[in-house]
């Protein structure tokens, strides 16, 4: 979400659990399968897809897509059983909820966790035990809100089940929601008032107090409250609930019209010619919305996701109830509508794929790799439609064997996530002295007279690569000495990260006690060259700079980055020392995506634009070597998505000093 991931991951699944089978019940009820509300269910999927692959900035948009849809689905069921039956049949409602939705969670759950068992690493398998339970209780918004990010959270896979946070916005809602439409009939039955106008009337007084509660839990420096909270995110489900309480006041008001012969009522719906320009307008205004509306700035929260939503149920509005029109009849086409009919399992499934099918794993990147994980996706999907939604839907299992073989379900998706999350979390490559901030740092015991003096400095980077350099800088007859500053790095301006989930990291205002501490190693130590080494991989993250947020390749961002390393060189090259930038390697990230590759690039650029720029500056193609050393190793030369490991540190002080040596002045 781009939550992310964290948005890192960010998304969401809603308004799948009435796929319309033009099942009796339904018909009985006045419901009509509307083929476009498919369709649209597939344009949601497909975006939010498209934004957890790093392909639509705007895409999680479909998240709310599908609550407008939910809502107006769920409470159209509601309003036609009360008008048929005069009540509303609670359990019946649940347990139908509960058949639609918990047999296919039930079986990602399981399946996630024997990927966890098997493809995650034994000391991150713990962190996601959270996850699951939350997952499995309709709680993971919650769970999600409070869960801080770190700075280690860099160096572990995502959770598989990031994504789960609005299913349990869905849930809570059709717990509640029944529960408040009764409640509202029985009140405008005594008072004598239209129980859908009453019931539209909460509806939007409701939505408006979402949407004020969005924009005001909303703060630049962590969007969490307002993004997973259920009271501010339930704006856009409350206003598909209004639409269908208006929808079916005004077909009420038609079949009176009808019953006195008002020949008015006669007129097609859709010879209205207002309606399909409408469908026409929203879908242009949701268009727009997800190609320039982010989840970071404060455009979505106060204001950009009400006109999203508003345009979102005018679509519905536009293509349903034989008002198809333009919008309607594409939406209506056979793919978007098979995409829809799966679209739950689409979701569910889609974010575990992409976390475990790697770059690594798959041994391809960019277009083919998201293509391969698209087409998993939806093979799983189908079949998972095909072999347990629709089954149970249908009525597979019933009487005891619904009950027993719930209580079985949930006691083996609770003993599968407990087993395989086992322990105590602990991330590799983390236990060194790096905990407390301060910098760690390798000196030669002597300095032999007449012999090369390389200084290597950095973020975390050099601490792994730091005695590999001293070492093997020994055995060529130079001296090495390194400098690291842990979660002090260049890259932040303020110091402050936010993560593609939303939640924010501050760390320490260090940028003057890093240059103190370097200046006074330059003036101790006076090294022929520096090499300026940076670890930290970038990509989604975003970073706090003058408040507004920034990532690497915004012009603005460059320009910063260009002149601060100036300043670094200046300083480093205070006392006649080249200063080397090492290129930063894309080491194995978990999700290795074209914003971490860009990213990679435009950092690289500014390293070539400070050379240009300042005479006694280099670049060293530091990650050029390290994909020769991998390629001829056939493994990774890292510990973690940024760390060297020792082995890859050795082979890379290998190739390092005599390079420092050649460009030393």
């Amino acid at each position: 979400m781009v939550s992310g991931g964290k948005v890192s991951e960010r998304g969401a699944v809603s308004g799948h659990e009435d796929v319309p089978d033009q099942s009796a019940a339904r018909q009985r009820k006045g419901l009509r399968h509307e083929p476009a509300l498919d369709g649209l269910r597939g344009v949601a999927v497909a975006a939010v897809v498209l934004f957890h692959l790093g392909r639509l900035s705007g895409g999680f948009l479909g998240v709310d897509l599908f609550f407008v849809l939910s809502g107006f689905l769920i409470t159209s069921l509601l309003v036609a059983e009360h008008r048929a039956d005069g009540t509303i049949a609670l359990g019946r409602f649940w347990v139908r909820r509960a058949r639609r939705l918990l047999p296919a969670l039930f079986v990602v759950l399981v399946a996630v966790a024997a990927l966890i068992g098997t493809l995650t690493p034994v000391g991150e398998r713990p962190a996601f035990r959270g996850d699951a339970l939350a997952t499995l209780a309709y709680v993971a918004n919650w769970h999600a809100l409070v869960d801080d990010t770190t700075y280690w959270d860099m160096f572990v896979q995502p959770s598989p089940l990031d994504h789960m946070w609005s299913l349990a916005i869905e849930e809570q809602f059709y717990l509640v929601w029944p529960l408040v439409v009764v409640g509202l009939c029985a009140v405008a039955r005594r008072r004598g008032w239209s129980a859908t106008r009453t019931l539209a009337a909460f509806s939007l007084v409701g939505a408006a107090a979402s949407f004020v509660v969005l924009a005001l839990a909303y703060t630049p420096l962590d969007t969490s409250r307002a993004y997973y909270g259920t009271d501010s995110r339930v704006g856009p489900t409350l206003l598909g609930a209004a639409l269908a309480a208006v929808s079916a006041e005004r077909l009420r008001d038609r079949a009176v019209t009808r019953a006195v012969g008002t020949a008015s009522s006669s007129v097609p719906v859709h010879a209205r010619g207002g309606v399909p320009v409408l469908g026409m307008v929203a879908a242009a205004v949701m268009a727009g919305a997800v190609l320039t509306i982010d989840g970071i700035g404060a455009a979505y929260y106060r204001g950009g996701l009400l006109v999203f939503s508003m345009a979102a149920v005018a679509m519905v509005h536009a293509v349903t109830g034989d008002r198809a029109g333009l919008v309607g009849r594409a939406l209506a086409l056979r793919p978007l509508r098979a995409l829809g009919v799966i679209s739950y399992g689409v979701y569910l499934w889609h974010w575990p794929v992409i976390v475990y099918v790697t770059p690594e794993r798959a041994g391809l990147t960019g277009w083919a790799l998201d293509v391969l994980r698209v087409g998993l996706t939806l093979a799983v999907a189908a079949a998972s439609y095909r072999l347990v939604e629709r089954p149970i839907r249908r009525g597979a299992l019933r009487g005891p064997v619904v009950r027993f073989g719930f209580a079985g379900a949930v006691a083996v998706t609770t003993a599968a996530v407990l087993v395989t999350t086992a322990g105590v979390a602990r991330v590799p490559g983390t236990d060194v002295a790096m905990a407390s901030g301060d910098s760690t740092r390798v000196y030669p015991e002597t300095i032999p007279a007449g012999s090369s003096r390389i200084l290597l400095v950095g973020d975390s980077g050099p601490t792994y690569l730091g005695p590999a350099l001293a070492a093997r800088a020994e055995l060529e007859g130079a001296v090495a000495a390194s400098d690291s500053q842990p979660f002090c790095t260049i890259l932040e301006p303020e110091g402050v990260t936010r993560w593609p989930d939303g939640s924010v990291d501050q760390g320490p205002e260090c940028h003057d006690v890093r240059r103190q501490a370097w200046a006074e190693l330059i003036e101790q130590y006076d090294p022929d060259v520096v090499v300026y080494y940076i670890a930290a991989g970038g990509g989604s993250a975003r970073v706090l700079m003058d408040g507004q947020w920034f990532k690497e390749c915004d012009p603005d961002y460059d320009r910063y980055l260009v002149e601060a390393l100036q300043g670094d060189v200046d300083l480093l090259g205070a006392q006649g020392a080249t200063v080397a930038f090492a290129t930063t390697p894309a080491g194995p990230f978990i999700l290795l995506g074209p914003d971490i590759v860009d990213a990679l690039g435009c950092r690289r650029a500014s390293f070539e634009a400070v050379a240009r720029s300042r005479p006694g500056t280099a670049v060293l193609d530091m990650a050029a070597q390290i994909e020769r050393i991998e390629a001829h190793l056939g493994t990774s030369a890292f510990r973690d998505p940024v760390h060297l490991s020792d082995d890859g540190a050795e082979l890379v002080a290998e190739w390092l000093v005599p390079e420092a040596v050649r460009v030393a002045r």
